[in-house]
């Protein structure tokens, strides 16, 4: 039932935001000067970054690059160090990213960056309610203790960073507080010991999932909520919905007797309760029967805003948008969008309240970015657009990652 990903993960670089750029990449004209550069009129933004497979010989090698876009397809970068997976926030504020060695806000009034020099594989961005600043979350890796993450909250005088102990793929804001769920336990993992199913039978090694809240700190560390006997996940959306305390994702995994299941979970924050219903189509038959391969399940999309009148909406591996009812579990395709995730193309979807914001990215050197946005209610195609030369002018190796808009698009 799961899939390998098929697209790897963004290299982390080391340099600083800068405003030059590597002489092979041909985008000179492209590149925004930090002490100039501004939000402007910008309405998608996305990080484009090295392949993981591509190694760096020398510091001064392998940039990433925060690129704008206008509606008429226009666009301006701005050269970082880069990060691996980077995610991106968009608030009333600005527009959060991140990299290395820096975090950064961009507004309408310019650049500000903070020194925080943390590890390079991010895991989440979050815009705190009420122009507050950002919460975002990075793997630190294995550690003496067992696996640890970073949590950075940046505000408009600067960032802060602490060490949360667990990996945290999956992230949820809920009403101003971060939860995250883990599948690497750290030295909680021996908490859950005494309580029943959290062992796999068929894989001793296999770890039960964590929940718990990563921000604000309790006494500077993370607060354990909850366990739940789920292992082997297959599918991790960075970013997962949150409403009432209670966060809802999608869920592909073996159960302790190894039995694999494809449900919607709900999870209560407030008292550590979950439930969860099985995937299934119109008809009642499980939804890999007939509508979802399940051999591309893992590829689907979806984010924070996901949510709408008691529905799940993610983006399926063959371009449908599918709602899942969150409490039955009952799913139906709602239109296609044409943009297909695969061997050959990737593509991401951005849910604001009024819109669905697809961007597709195909790996053929030529074909430009393309960014479709549809009326959420209607799936009306509302417009296009089409941002060329990135493959041209930086080669197949860089990737385009973490996406947004403005909120209120």
């Amino acid at each position: 039932m799961h899939s390998l990903r098929l697209i790897a993960l963004a290299a982390c670089a080391v340099l600083a935001v800068t405003a030059c750029t590597s002489p092979e990449s041909g985008a000179a004209g492209d590149i925004a000067d930090p002490a100039e550069v501004t939000l402007g009129d910008t309405v998608v933004a996305f990080y484009l970054s090295p392949d993981t497979s591509v190694e760096k010989s020398s510091p001064e090698e392998r940039p990433a690059y925060l690129v704008l876009v206008r509606a008429d397809g226009g666009k301006q970068l701005i050269e970082t160090s880069g990060m691996s997976e980077p995610h991106l926030a968009w608030s009333e504020t600005g527009l959060f990213f991140s990299d290395d060695e820096r975090d950064h806000i961009l507004g309408n009034d310019g650049l500000v960056s903070f020194a925080n020099e943390k590890a390079g594989h991010q895991q989440s961005a979050f815009a705190l309610p009420g122009g507050q600043g950002f919460v975002a979350v990075y793997n630190e890796g294995f550690s003496e203790s067992g696996y640890t993450n970073q949590v950075a909250v940046t505000t408009s005088t600067g960032s802060r960073l602490y060490q949360v102990e667990g990996n945290y793929f999956m992230n949820a804001l809920c009403d101003g507080a971060l939860h995250g769920i883990a599948t690497e336990a750290g030295t909680h993992l021996a908490d859950s010991a005494g309580i029943p199913g959290m062992r796999s039978k068929v894989d001793p090694t296999a770890q039960p999932e964590l929940l718990s809240q990563l921000y604000p700190a309790t006494e500077g560390r993370e607060k354990v909520l909850a366990w739940r006997g789920a292992f082997n996940a297959g599918d991790h959306n960075r970013h997962v919905p949150c409403h009432d305390g209670v966060i809802t994702f999608l869920s592909d995994y073996l159960d302790a007797e190894g039995t694999p299941h494809l449900t919607v979970v709900s999870w209560d924050t407030r008292d550590g309760e979950y439930t969860e219903q099985p995937l299934v189509d119109g008809q009642g038959r499980p939804v890999a029967e007939e509508l979802v391969d399940p051999e591309v399940f893992s590829l689907k999309s979806y984010d924070a805003r996901a949510v709408r009148d008691g529905h799940l909406e993610w983006l399926a591996a063959d371009g449908r948008i599918m709602s899942t009812e969150i409490a039955s579990g009952v799913t139906e395709p709602r239109f296609d969008t044409r943009s297909t995730s695969g061997s050959d193309s990737s593509s991401q979807a951005i849910f604001t309240d009024r819109s669905i914001h697809v961007v597709q990215e195909t790996f053929d050197g030529v074909t430009p970015v393309r960014i479709t946005r549809f009326d959420r209610a209607t799936g009306d195609l509302v417009s296009e657009i089409a941002v060329p030369g990135l493959a041209e002018q930086f080669g197949l190796e860089f990737n385009v990652r973490g996406a947004a808009v403005p909120p209120t698009a």
